[in-house]
């Protein structure tokens, strides 16, 4: 005799977790996980997003009781939501039990997926009627307002809720990023995702033919499109994105000087951030936070292999001039202490190291990784001219107010490749010449 579709139900939820049809995106996993917070940002096809986000919310609906909230900004119709999608992965998933109407999708547990449109809730000031959802999905939160924010996150308070976002960026200071990433909350989730087959492993080769074709035609664009980054970078950016990219993706032979450059956090949610370079090509990260100068010395030393002949170049203001100390004591002969706001080589082009630190990055030859962090801080760079006409990038401050963190990663890796006036090394490749072999 055939089960009935209660029956059926109930032997799905003894069976449990099918890896094989109920799989997510990798680092989407994670948001099986309780989390007040839940974010998930990047380009086109980057963790397939919006079909992770679905496969998740309609697995605990089968087996639980689940008010779910599927809202964006402004939603016109039906259509304009994720309720197809919705339908399309209930029936992908083969779960029975489900009932479809134009008002709702109930789970075979009672719970329902409701879908509605952020501005008409505020504008019909129909809040009370979100009290019992115990998840709200947010889609397309780079066009949510801050009102749509503020009604939003005090009205999901059932015991035990969550608040969902998918988001491509928009803008530099979109709303939903501003709040929940530019300010970490310690209730939060946070996930950057890349696109292509390691966060996404449902690309295939037609997005990877698309997004090549994107890159050729309009590398800024496809960036913005592809690579998640915020539509304009503004006008007056030290390095442009397609030039970052062009590093990124670039693979050259390891060959020449080996050096190191670190960056010592603060204070606060900094981070001490260490690249290795052998040549043009960085071979190695490290990043740390929360430690003293004497365990940053010794991360330090251990990437330079204890190899005292190394050069290891630290950002001596402030805290930096500990780690300087403690690399001497352990044994390095060849310790570079590098003020950022110190007289830089050429006094009539830059009125600072870090200034000449920024523009004499070699981009056009190096290797670095691919890294999103790295990308947001080394494209998010400022310059204006002082009153000599000499080239100036933004203070530090001025970064951090509109990014909302230090540029750790991008200080360190430019420290890795500055060389000072007095700092000379054998071994040291000629960029002009084109040792490297690009």
């Amino acid at each position: 005799m055939p089960l009935t579709a209660e029956e059926e139900v109930e032997l799905l939820d003894l069976l449990g977790y099918d890896p094989t049809i109920e799989k997510v995106a990798p680092k989407l996993e994670a948001f099986r996980n309780p989390s007040r917070i839940k974010v998930a940002y990047g380009g086109r096809g980057a963790g397939a997003k919006s079909w992770s986000f679905a496969s998740l919310l309609v697995q605990r609906g089968q087996r639980e009781k689940l008010n779910v909230l599927c809202t964006r900004e402004i939603q016109l119709s039906l259509e304009e939501s994720v309720y197809r999608l919705v339908i399309n992965t209930i029936d992908r998933l083969h779960y029975p039990g489900w009932y479809v109407t134009k008002e709702f999708i109930q789970s075979p547990k009672k719970g329902r997926f409701y879908f509605r449109g952020l501005k008409d809730l505020r504008a019909a000031a129909a809040i009370k009627g979100l009290e019992d959802i115990d998840i709200a999905w947010v889609e397309e939160g780079a066009a949510v307002s801050h009102d749509s924010l503020n009604m939003l996150f005090p009205t999901i308070r059932k015991p035990g809720s969550e608040i969902w976002v998918s988001f491509n960026r928009e803008e530099e200071m979109d709303p939903v990023y501003e709040r929940l990433v530019k300010v970490p909350r310690d209730d939060a989730m946070v996930v950057s995702l890349e696109p292509g087959p390691i966060d996404n492993p449902w690309w295939t080769p037609e997005l990877q033919k698309e997004m090549e074709e994107d890159y050729k035609r309009d590398p800024d664009l496809a960036e913005h499109v592809w690579g998640g980054q915020p539509r304009s970078q503004g006008l007056r950016a030290v390095l442009s994105r397609t030039s970052i990219r062009g590093a990124m993706d670039r693979e050259i032979k390891a060959a020449g000087a080996i050096e190191i450059g670190v960056d010592v956090a603060r204070f606060g949610d900094d981070l001490t951030v260490m690249y290795k370079r052998h040549g043009l090509k960085v071979i190695e990260k490290r990043q740390f936070q929360g430690q003293d100068t004497v365990k940053t010395a010794d991360d330090a030393w251990d990437m330079a292999g204890h190899d005292p002949n190394i050069a290891i170049k630290v950002d001596d203001t402030g805290l930096g001039g500990g780690v300087t100390d403690n690399l001497h004591r352990l044994g390095s002969q060849n310790v570079i202490p590098i003020n950022f706001g110190g007289k830089p080589k050429d006094e009539d082009k830059f009125t600072s190291t870090a200034d000449e630190m920024w523009f004499e990055f070699p981009i056009d030859e190096a290797d670095i990784p691919n890294d999103s962090d790295l990308m947001i801080e080394l494209s998010g760079r400022l310059y204006d001219y002082d009153n000599k006409s000499r080239k100036k990038i933004e203070p530090k401050k001025e970064y951090k107010k509109r990014n909302g963190k230090s540029p750790d990663h991008a200080d360190a890796l430019l420290l890795t490749f500055y060389n000072p006036e007095a700092f000379h090394i054998l071994q040291e490749p000629d960029w002009s010449a084109g040792e490297m072999g690009l």
